[in-house]
């Protein structure tokens, strides 16, 4: 998708409104032709197949592990990852496994509870991400069944594979749960790294030594388009897109007086959004289909349903002309977005969705009208520099973070500290646990770390997300973020673990990061001043 950048949409909405009456931080460790975790490629040559291309130290399971990634071999229609993982003092492997608890996540739907699903690569010009390879049974195809074990003080060397990207594709991101988004892994040709790593003074021995990968038992390395999410006009227009589709949905309280269908004044800016992002893509059929809540008369709101998608492709088919042909449909209330059981989901249950299934051929423009939305007295306010305290009597904790621009994707990394001193506790404030943006019909991996959302005035942006497959009892589906899958997890005092998550494209110097509404948990809080570092 393409990138955007911020402004209004004056000229439109007044024309349309005349017409008519949205790590731990590592050090990341470069060797020769590295490139660093933010992305910044050094002068010197091209990376091979056995250079550490970027390094970090991350908390597992209360214990500090050093982490070193090599880059991306091609084999075939595949690449092969290779991370080293070594526990640090005083953390003694031999008495004491230190367990790699977070490179699997909670995923425990779609997915086999076992495997590394938490490290995936992400072609983040191509919006596309890569899960392990798999064999007919679903396990991980993966060099040592003991994978996510540190069982001795030389460590572990972890080595699986994924489909490789188009053979133009010279790095790919790398999501390593508990540090910064890997920005730029190299693509490179030649042998992958050996299993098991040279260590001089090993303890291994060649009988345990893993053999390389069973390239035979790869039976599928999915991958799965991205889709992004933003929230727009202080809330009037909700747009979730992929490279080849747009759905922007329309509040009707902010389109319509109360039983009526006809729009009001203040409908012109949030219909002449939804006609630009119909205007950015190659024509073709659009869908327009009302919805209402359950208050009132099925058959009414049938009725009313449909003239208010009527009065909407009106308007649209105005601004986009007729290579957009417009298909009207209503359906009342019979699919509620959420469930009808307070005056907010109603709400957000009366809309009018607008919906094209074509790919992006034109670049525009975010809106970046508006205020921050109101937030509640129960959340925890700062900026970002100074740190955000959270946490009670039990456990206290060290919130700051950072952004940048991937690919003009915005990255977010969101850094945790324990204090010194403090017992190993659970961290959870970014816990999604079973929510979901996308409504009551889907469902989301569990505790997953996706609840932070972007705010840029009224915009706000939630974490890229990708459908994974079908759920029985969720007609919506399972869908997964671009956001850490292991939400809760353990520090001791002085561990730092980096939350990064991936967000829709966003040109903008500073953002601020919320998660809740300050109304209802003392882990809710809202993060100003973030600052964002763009493309190098």
């Amino acid at each position: 998708m393409p990138a955007r950048r911020l402004r209004p949409l004056t000229t439109l909405a007044a024309a349309l409104v005349l017409a008519l009456g949205a790590c731990t931080t590592g050090d990341p460790g470069p060797a020769a032709g590295a490139t660093t975790a933010a992305g910044t490629p050094s002068a010197a040559p091209a990376p091979q197949p056995d250079d550490v291309v970027a390094s970090f130290v991350v908390p597992f399971n209360g214990h500090d592990v050093d982490v070193e990634v090599y880059p991306l071999v091609r084999h075939g229609e595949h690449v092969v990852l290779t991370v080293d993982f070594t526990a640090r003092a005083p953390a003694v492997p031999e008495e004491d496994s230190v367990i790699l608890f977070g490179l699997g996540g909670r995923a425990f739907t779609t997915e086999i509870l076992h495997g590394p699903v938490n490290l995936r690569l992400l072609d983040l010009e191509r919006d596309v991400v890569h899960h392990v390879a798999r064999d007919a049974q679903g396990r991980p195809v993966v060099t040592d069944g003991d994978w996510d074990v540190i069982g001795t003080a030389d460590g572990t060397r972890l080595q699986t594979a994924y489909a490789a990207p188009p053979p133009d594709v010279r790095s790919m991101s790398l999501f390593l749960p508990g540090a910064p988004l890997v920005a730029d892994v190299p693509v490179v040709d030649g042998d992958a790294p050996a299993p098991v790593r040279a260590v001089a003074g090993a303890t291994a021995t060649p009988a345990e030594e893993p053999d390389g990968l069973d390239w035979d038992a790869v039976v599928a390395a999915p991958t799965f388009p991205l889709e992004s999410a933003s929230v727009e006009l202080a809330g009037a227009v909700t747009t979730t897109e992929s490279v080849e589709r747009v759905e922007a949905s329309l509040g009707s309280d902010v389109l319509f007086e109360f039983d009526q269908a006809t729009l009001t004044p203040q409908a012109g800016e949030a219909i002449a959004l939804v006609a630009q992002r119909l205007a950015e893509r190659e024509p073709g059929p659009v869908t327009v289909v009302g919805h209402t809540d359950d208050q009132g008369d099925d058959d009414y709101n049938l009725d009313l349903s449909r003239r208010r998608a009527q009065t909407v492709a009106d308007a649209l088919g105005a601004a986009v002309g007729p290579s957009y042909p417009l298909q009207v449909e209503g359906r009342g209330e019979a699919e509620p977005f959420v469930t009808n059981d307070s005056d907010d989901d109603r709400a957000r249950n009366r809309r009018v969705a607008v919906t094209l299934e074509s790919t992006v051929v034109t670049q525009t423009e975010v809106t970046a009208a508006g205020e921050l939305p109101p937030f509640g007295e129960d959340g925890t306010v700062g900026s970002a520099g100074g740190g955000l305290q959270l946490g009670d009597d039990r456990a206290r904790w060290l919130l700051d973070a950072t952004a940048r621009h991937v690919h003009g994707h915005l990255v977010v990394d969101l850094v945790v500290t324990a204090p010194e001193g403090q017992d190993e506790a659970v961290f959870a404030a970014l816990s999604n646990v079973l929510s979901s943006h996308r409504g009551d019909g889907t469902v989301v991996p569990m505790q997953n770390a996706a609840r932070v959302s972007v705010l840029d005035g009224a915009v706000r942006l939630f974490p890229l997300d990708y459908r994974t497959g079908d759920r029985e009892g969720f007609p919506g589906g399972e869908w997964w973020s671009v956001a850490d899958l292991e939400g809760t997890p353990t520090l001791a005092g002085g561990q730092r673990r980096t939350f990064s998550a991936v967000y829709p494209r966003m040109d903008t110097a500073e953002v601020t990061l919320q998660a809740g509404d300050g109304g209802f948990s003392s882990n809710d809080f809202r993060m100003t001043g973030v600052p964002v570092v763009a493309d190098e």
